[in-house]
């Protein structure tokens, strides 16, 4: 069987994510790409992350997406096999390390999650989903699903790993290939000012704000999530 001569796609999802994140994008773009939904499942730390997805990504160039959690990875990525990478596009994304404020909140939130890890994953889907959203119910369900499948310890795993990732900002001027940043207006975990500093500081990216939408754009707004990456992989790679 000969192999697929399509061009590669990686999706990245974020923390607590599973593919179930990506159903409509895997729809929309598999009759034209490869779409390859990366799974960083056990692994420690951002490092061992990009791993993961690198050894699932077959030989040559690939675009990259990176959600959230995923877009620390993909800018892992870019910073190792940035001459792979045709594009990149950020989805609720930001370059910024934790703050110390950041990390306390991060520990008391696996401290809950040891007591109630429903409760927590209830309570998450709350805050991270635009309740004006279209699929607001729809989507806190699958996010409180998609946890209950990563189960406790995988929670507190990506927990750690983001607490402990590095500041991205002093790599963004050097990356040169296509570059497209997407936001929600109402994110309250990557804020828009996070991807507008993304977007101001790697050349010739642009910035999409969706409004009425919070931190889960792809299921929140899934067709626009879709026409964005469409827009996005017609573009010339660098």
């Amino acid at each position: 069987m000969s192999k697929s001569t399509k061009h590669v796609v990686v999706l990245i999802p974020g923390m607590g994510n599973n593919d179930r994140l990506w159903a409509a994008q895997l729809g929309d773009l598999s009759s034209d790409h490869e779409v390859i939904v990366a799974d960083y499942l056990g692994a420690a730390s951002i490092d061992e992350m990009a791993d993961r997805v690198l050894g699932q990504v077959p030989p040559g160039s690939f675009s990259l997406v990176g959600f959230s959690l995923g877009g620390y990875i993909a800018l892992n990525l870019i910073g190792r096999v940035a001459e792979r990478i045709d594009r990149l596009a950020l989805i609720s994304a930001s370059p910024f390390a934790d703050s110390e404020q950041a990390i306390e909140q991060r520990e008391s939130l696996m401290q809950k999650a040891r007591h109630d890890f429903d409760a927590v994953l209830a309570d998450m889907g709350q805050f991270i989903v635009c309740e004006e959203g279209p699929l607001a119910g729809e989507t806190r369900e699958i996010v409180a699903l998609m946890g209950k499948e990563l189960g406790l310890e995988e929670f507190c795993r990506q927990q750690k790993a983001a607490m402990q990732r590095a500041d991205a900002r002093p790599q963004l001027a050097s990356i040169d290939c296509p570059v497209r940043v997407l936001c929600g207006a109402e994110d309250r975990v990557t804020p828009v000012s996070g991807n507008r500093y993304l977007a101001e500081h790697i050349p010739g990216a642009t910035l999409q704000v969706e409004e009425q939408s919070g931190h889960l754009l792809p299921l929140e707004r899934p067709a626009e999530v879709s026409a964005f990456l469409r827009g996005w992989l017609s573009l010339e790679s660098g």
